[in-house]
């Protein structure tokens, strides 16, 4: 069991922030603080969280960038529409209205992949563009910063705080726990649900899938529909953390995201993920970007770096994959979840 773990690209990434966190916190001392670590995951929240949503549609095969438009498209509208009503109450009727939405346009996604067989990619670069659009220009095109009063403070609600000898009191935003459940939803689905086997059989060989009584149509319905959700519930609470609504929310930050699922394990090809690996590829991104900060080198850099490193772990795989064909084994598409 241990000759297992150790051997899959989630250990690998696990030793590359440690390393990281080491060479950064010799640099400057500031980076082993508690106030690093709460920032850390503070930032990660939504990435975490738009990332477990698009991870089961990795893993059955597809490439979908639309999740920040529909993250966008539903927390603006949803804000909007309650600001107009004159509502004045908290957060959980932003999460119903806009995780409502999200459902209906990842749906729209998965009816327009499933009916018409057309590729993934394609059809989320079209509701990519769509949605934004339809956000600056039915709905607006300005940041709004006007919060509900039951809203506001939203984002100093902390589960636990500290103090910290650099910035004084620091707090782990409670966003956190959506992180938590929503990990564990996601883990829960793809080790012990037929759906869950089903994606991995359908990024592993669609046709085979079939012949093995999977009903493609359904499960992939299934991945839009959950993208959708986590992504609108991602949206409303980067909103709410940022405390501004903003319709181009996201707009340049879809490679973040599948770059940090593929950093940890997922195969661009399908068949392969784990949410484990996208937490620890959502946390590397993140501490590349705080370690960059601390040593005073550019954050321009930092998708120089990603790059690089992406370049390293797809390569590897696909060099091990050759030398296991040339050696006359299989390659496995059950992966440790």
């Amino acid at each position: 069991m241990l000759s297992k773990i150790v051997k899959t690209q989630e250990f690998v990434v696990f030793l590359i922030l440690v390393a990281l966190s080491l060479i950064v916190g010799l640099i400057n001392p500031a980076f082993f603080s508690i106030s690093t670590v709460f920032d850390t995951l503070r930032a990660a929240i939504v990435y975490f969280i738009m990332a477990f949503g698009v991870l089961p549609i990795i893993i059955a095969g597809g490439i979908d960038i639309s999740f920040v438009a529909i993250a966008a498209v539903t927390s603006f509208s949803t804000h909007m529409l309650l600001l107009k009503l004159g509502y004045e109450g908290g957060t959980l009727l932003y999460y119903i209205i806009a995780s409502a939405m999200g459902l209906l346009a990842g749906l729209l996604n998965g009816f327009l992949v499933t009916r018409f067989n057309l590729p993934v990619f394609n059809v989320s670069l079209a509701t990519f563009t769509m949605w934004y659009g339809f956000n600056l220009f039915f709905i607006g095109a300005t940041a709004n910063f006007d919060l509900p009063a039951g809203t506001v403070g939203y984002y100093a609600r902390f589960l636990i705080t500290a103090r910290d000898p650099f910035v004084g009191e620091t707090g782990l935003h409670i966003s956190i726990l959506y992180v938590i459940v929503i990990g564990l939803a996601i883990w829960w689905m793809l080790k012990y649900t037929t759906i869950g086997r089903g994606i991995y059989a359908i990024g592993g060989n669609r046709e085979v899938a079939i012949r093995s009584g999977f009903n493609v149509q359904l499960i992939m319905l299934v991945t839009f529909a959950i993208m959708g959700v986590l992504s609108a519930i991602a949206g409303v609470t980067q909103a709410f953390l940022s405390r501004y609504f903003n319709p181009v929310i996201f707009i340049g930050q879809p490679l973040d995201v599948l770059a940090a699922i593929i950093l940890g394990g997922a195969s661009i090809t399908g068949g392969r993920g784990t949410v484990i690996g996208t937490a620890l590829g959502v946390i590397l991104i993140q501490v590349i970007n705080r370690a960059l900060i601390l040593t005073g080198i550019p954050v321009q850099w930092q998708r120089l770096v990603v790059g690089l490193i992406l370049i390293v772990f797809t390569t590897i795989p696909a060099i091990r994959e050759r030398q296991l064909r040339r050696m006359g084994h299989t390659t496995e598409t059950s992966e440790l979840v």
